[in-house]
Parts: C-alpha cells; structure tokens; sequence
C-alpha cells in the first residue's frame, strides 16, 4: 500500500487582501464614531440637566424674592428706567442689594444677594455673636468681570466648557427677559426705560407661557428683539440642539429654535404670551 507523502512544510495562511483591511478599518471607524456621537450625547444631556437645576434656583430664588417684596419681580437692570419718587431716598426706594457692585444687572442684584449675600451675612452675624473675630459669610465680593459668579448657580457650566478663554463670567451665565409687560401705571411716568422697571407678578396673567431667564452668551437682559442673540446660543452652547429657559410660573423647559416665538409680540397671541406675559391688545 503506497502511503502518501507530505511535505515537510506548513501550509502557507493566506493573509488579509488589502480590500478586507480597509472594511475592517471602515467598520471600527464607524463604530468609533458612533460611541463618540453616544458618550458626547450623554455628556450634553448630563450638563443641561445640571444646568437646568441651576437655573431652576435661580428662578425659585427670584419668585421668593417676590412674595417678600409685594408680588414684585426685580428689574432687569437697576435703576434702569426706575426713578426714585420726590422725597424718598434710593436707599429706602430700591430694593436691598440694588447697587451691589456697579453693574446694575438682576444677577449682580437682588435675587443673587437673596441667595448668596443674605445667607453670608446670617453666618457673619453668627460669628460676631460668638466674639469670634475675622471672616466668615461666603467671602463674595464684586467684581466687574463676574467673578463673583464662578461656582454659584448663576454660572453655565456648559458655557464655562465651551469658551475657556471668555474671561468675563456674566457671558458665562443667563438673561432675563425685559420684555414682560411692566406696571400701566408706567404708561404715563417719565421713566427713561419702562421695560426696565420692576414688575407686578400679578399682572402677567400668562404666567404659565411667560419666560423670564433663558439662555443668552452675548447679554444677560434680552428682549423680543434679540431673539437672534439666543438662537446663536443654541449654537454656541447646545449645538444646535436646545437650551433651558425658566418660566414665570416656577417650570422649566428645553426649547428648540423652532419654539422661541418670532413673530411681533404685539400682534401675535402666542409670542406675546412667552415674551410679554399678557395677551396681546384686543
């Protein structure tokens, strides 16, 4: 019986063809991107969340602020368009912390001492019972770049990430809307900006549709006219997707372009809901 020969040596393995090598490659680089896509969604998701909650303290803090001060909303910017009656002084007229710093934008004001100042100033009332002498309280102190902003609930995290060269922290954080109908009684006052008044909650029968902070990277006081302003932040901060607004009536929302109203508010019932917080003039 013949037996068959075999050879001595190893049957060569064929290796990878330069067109199976590329599949290969294709298939990873796909794969990679779509886990890079995933983990930057849920990163975004996790930071608007975060924000989201920051800004709802914000938005608490200012209707506390409210209940305490006559169902009043703070302005805008102090003085803003307020002017102080014949014989009170500013001190007794405006509300505390008005002038804190020199700014007289709403998150160097009122809402930010309620929820900072005042808290620092009970700890340091605290300790000087004590006899105990130095510092104490938050340690806050102003500064013209906002500083005084980093770490605290007015700061966008998101914005802090996505420009680190910004230096100024009030492009860091948010904007209050103007926009919201302020007092008749302002109708006939000489006051240089009405919008930039202080407001009675109770005449904002929209409440429910009327925002009153909203993402904005250029200003932190923004009206229907600077609607493009925003929409750039959706950009810049959100890519593309959808930024956090807070409402009058205490909820909060994530909004897409397509859900800032743009039409005139003055015509437009749905538009002056969000923007005014009124109907609009039949």
């Amino acid at each position: 019986m013949k037996i068959p020969q075999t050879s001595s040596f190893p049957k060569r393995s064929r290796g990878f063809t330069l067109v199976e090598l590329l599949v290969v490659v294709s298939i990873i680089a796909i794969l990679s991107a779509l886990l890079f896509q995933g983990v930057k969604s849920s990163l975004r998701s996790a930071e608007a969340a975060k924000n989201t909650e920051h800004l709802k303290q914000i938005l608490v803090g200012t209707i506390t602020w409210s209940m305490d001060n006559g169902d009043r909303l703070p302005s805008p910017q102090y003085p803003g368009g307020m002017e102080v009656p014949p014989g009170q002084s500013a001190e007794d007229f405006y509300p505390k912390y008005w002038d804190w710093g020199t700014t007289g934008l709403w998150l160097d004001g009122p809402v930010f001492g309620a929820l900072y100042l005042a808290e620092a100033e009970e700890f340091q009332a605290g300790r000087d019972e004590d006899g105990e002498e130095g510092g104490g309280g938050a340690g806050y102190s102003f500064s013209e770049n906002g500083d005084h902003l980093k770490g605290t609930f007015f700061e966008s995290t998101i914005s802090v990430k996505k420009n680190r060269d910004e230096e100024d922290w009030h492009r860091h954080s948010y904007a209050m809307n103007k926009n919201l109908q302020y007092n008749r009684i302002y109708d006939s006052s000489s006051s240089s900006d009405p919008w930039l008044t202080e407001k009675n909650r109770a005449n904002l029968v929209m409440a429910p549709k009327a925002m009153i902070y909203i993402d904005c990277i250029e200003q932190n006081v923004v009206s229907f006219e600077d609607r493009e302003l925003i929409i750039d932040t959706i950009e810049e901060r959100w890519d593309g997707k959808k930024l956090i607004a807070a409402f009058l009536d205490g909820h909060m929302e994530r909004l897409a372009e397509s859900e800032i109203p743009e039409e005139d508010p003055n015509t437009d019932r749905q538009s002056s809901h969000f923007w005014r917080g009124v109907d609009t003039d039949p």
